[in-house]
């Protein structure tokens, strides 16, 4: 399976702050979900596909350990409800 960062197209200048390019990535992964979910791909799927691709671009960019080191500390913050919101059902 071929991701996003292996095939990079020619790329626009990003925003200029890190809150807007949080903002404007934010933006753009809601209406990638959005999509996904209209064509009919539940929402866990997408979640699990978001989450494997963002993995593979961590350990290409910062190598496995740190990746790791990462995704301890989310386990953590889930652990400690800092994601929950209201829980969707398909």
């Amino acid at each position: 399976m071929e991701t996003a960062l292996a095939k990079r197209p020619e790329m626009t200048p990003p925003p200029t702050t890190d809150e807007d390019q949080r903002k404007l990535c934010f933006e753009m992964f809601n209406a990638y979900w959005e999509d996904a979910f209209n064509k009919g791909i539940p929402f866990d799927t997408i979640g699990t596909m978001s989450i494997s691709a963002a993995l593979f671009a961590l350990v290409a960019k910062h190598g496995p350990e740190t990746t790791a080191e990462f995704v301890q500390d989310l386990g953590k913050s889930i652990l400690e409800d800092k994601f929950t919101s209201q829980r969707q059902t398909n």
